[in-house]
């Protein structure tokens, strides 16, 4: 017998899904939650709700903003359609929408669908033209004048600011800011300490003047003087575009001001001019101004219909996107407008989380911008801040729920709390403290789900504080009760309580699982075939990751699959065939990286 052939299995790093699955031999072809950082590949940091028993705000939360008040307190702004909330260091929420708020919408309107046309028009199934005018999701657009909040959404049209000096904002809201221009769409503050306003008309201007390519600034210092003298610097300037303005980001001293087409600079230069504008890039629109992300001297975002990834350095540059002829087939055109971009600094990625296959957003694609790599996976994160002012980022999702990222391996979002009535509590051993929880509703748990119990008493001699944690079902014995493994001993027999203000957040899941797909490796060539016999792991946790290989013979065969293996030194596996590929994944709570596994080969015959 011909010794045996050990091919490694080496994959470049990043995802590549701009063709077929053959043309991605070599490469990743598919993960989710997944990531390759400095040679490493492994699964992304997991996440935990924001405190123990966080409100979520009201309706899907579309923007945030950390910041950090002259008295040391930290706050994150949220913003939705209908209403702007601030969270407190403690993670308390407070309502601060503005009394004369106009709400807006939660969902876009493409205006090109059903019930935009007569009757007969067109044929069932078939994409409509281009016809009527789209209206966006409603995105705050937010910044600080200070230590006070700023913000306005194109909905509305009025400029507001929240004044932190106040304190705990138990009574106070944000006001409109006196003088300010009306109608706008966006607005930003300057490092002159000018606030901008984007599009609108001057103060007590009618919306019919409403000018979409007009740009207006305040006094250095001074917000609420917005009239242009001989002896101030507030201004106003016209675009020269044929898109609508966005907003802006602020981007090496400048402001960077994106249109639905093109980008422009606007450049302090002083008296009497104050600002210089200068169109910076063609065709580049962001398909969101929250789908623009800064990092350090740099900007990314995401082109209209998610044709194109652009940054600016200075310049305007292309990115080459490994995964975008992906997107384009999976994201809703629709409500592309909810795209969100998020800069995690710890891992130099730039992510976009986009709606996929439904109305809100729930999934998302990764650029490590300092190794040049894409990633896709799924995840539903409607708001997005990076970390800094907090220790971990935080995102929320379209419950409005915050969660703490990159912390830890669990993949499990909030789930359904449900209040369980008196004393659902009963310990049902002497030596293990099981507890047996019974919800008169059903729950629809399974074994291995989680659940997070809260408000109860001590029970049978297991203390409150002991209950009142995320647990494991470990068996249903009907479909309201459910027993749940504490661990230690329990110091007293049999009892029943708990109080009666108890309630239980059940996840189901995991949820999400992270795993990762190569795209094919060549067996054989021309009619020879090789068997495989065993996979040689490099792994840093044997036993957690388990491998799938699928085998074709041809390009377009369909795929027979092998496996699952629970990867031991060495895995005895069986297959043969031309081509394979394979997958590994893990649910493990433990961290864990895959190197470069290595397949024994022995030769299979002619086919």
């Amino acid at each position: 017998m011909p010794a045996p052939q050990y091919v490694p299995l080496q994959f470049q790093p990043g995802v590549w899904k701009n063709g077929t699955l053959y043309q991605a031999r070599g490469r990743w072809f598919d993960a989710d939650l997944m990531r390759w950082s400095v040679g490493a590949l492994g699964p992304v940091g997991g996440w935990r709700a924001w405190g123990d028993d966080t409100t979520p705000v009201t309706n899907v939360p579309r923007t945030t903003l950390p910041w950090m008040d002259n008295t040391f307190r930290r706050w994150i702004a949220v913003g939705t359609y209908a209403n702007l909330y601030v969270y407190d260091h403690a993670a308390s929420l407070y309502d601060i929408t503005p009394l004369e708020f106009t709400a807006g919408r939660e969902d876009a309107d493409p205006n090109v669908g059903y019930g935009n046309a007569t009757y007969g028009f067109s044929t069932y199934g078939d994409p409509r033209p281009d016809l009527g005018i789209p209206e966006p999701a409603t995105i705050w657009s937010l910044d600080l004048w200070g230590e006070d909040l700023v913000g306005c959404t194109p909905e509305d049209g009025d400029i507001y600011q929240w004044d932190t000096s106040g304190g705990t904002p138990t009574s106070s809201v944000a006001a409109r800011i006196a003088d300010s221009p009306q109608y706008v769409t966006a607005t930003a503050v300057t490092s002159e300490r000018i606030q901008m306003a984007f599009g609108g008309v001057p103060s007590g201007g009618a919306e019919a003047n409403r000018d979409r390519r007009r740009i207006f600034w305040s006094e250095s210092e001074d917000n609420t003087d917005w009239t242009a003298t001989a002896t101030n610097q507030a201004g106003d300037h016209t675009l020269e575009t044929e898109g609508d303005i966005l907003g802006a980001v602020k981007v090496r001293d400048k402001q960077l001001i994106f249109t639905t087409i093109d980008a422009h600079t606007a450049t302090y230069v002083g008296l009497p001019y104050v600002y210089a504008f200068d169109r910076v890039g063609e065709a580049c629109g962001p398909v969101s101004i929250n789908a623009v992300a800064v990092a350090g001297p740099t900007a990314y975002w995401m082109g209209r219909s998610a044709q194109g990834f652009f940054m600016f350095d200075g310049y305007v540059r292309p990115i080459p996107c490994d995964v975008e002829s992906y997107l384009v087939s999976e994201i809703n055109q629709a409500q592309a407008s909810k795209v969100v971009a998020w800069h995690n600094t710890l891992f130099n990625e730039i992510v976009w989380f986009y709606p996929g296959d439904t109305v809100e957003v729930d999934a998302y694609i990764s650029y490590n911008y300092l190794e040049k790599h894409w990633s896709v996976g799924t995840m539903a994160r409607t708001g997005a801040m990076s970390r800094g002012i907090f220790l971990h980022p935080i995102m929320f999702d379209a419950d409005g729920n915050p969660y703490e990222h990159e912390v830890g391996n669990t993949y499990a979002d909030t789930g359904v709390i449900v209040a369980l009535g008196a004393d659902p509590v009963a310990t049902t051993s002497t030596s293990d403290a099981v507890i047996k929880v019974t919800d008169a509703g059903g729950h629809g748990l399974e074994i291995g789900d989680t659940v997070k119990l809260g408000g109860a008493t001590a029970v049978g001699g297991i203390t409150a504080a002991r209950i009142n944690i995320l647990v494991t079902v470990a068996s249903v014995p009907t479909s309201t009760t459910f027993t749940a493994d504490l661990g230690g001993a329990n110091a007293s027999s049999v009892a029943t309580g708990g109080g009666s203000g108890v309630t239980a957040i059940y996840t189901a899941g995991p949820t999400y699982v992270p795993y990762v797909e190569s795209g094919p490796i060549q067996l054989g060539d021309g009619d020879r075939v090789l068997s495989a016999t065993h996979l040689i792991p490099d792994v840093t946790s044997l036993g957690d990751i388990t491998t799938t290989f699928y085998t074709r013979l041809y390009p377009t065969d369909s795929d027979t699959t092998h496996g699952p293996y629970t990867m031991a030194a060495p895995t005895s596996v069986r297959f043969t065939g031309r081509t394979c590929r394979m997958k590994a994944t893990s649910d493990s709570s433990a961290a864990w990286n895959l190197g470069v596994p290595r397949l024994e080969l022995q030769s299979g015959g002619r086919r």
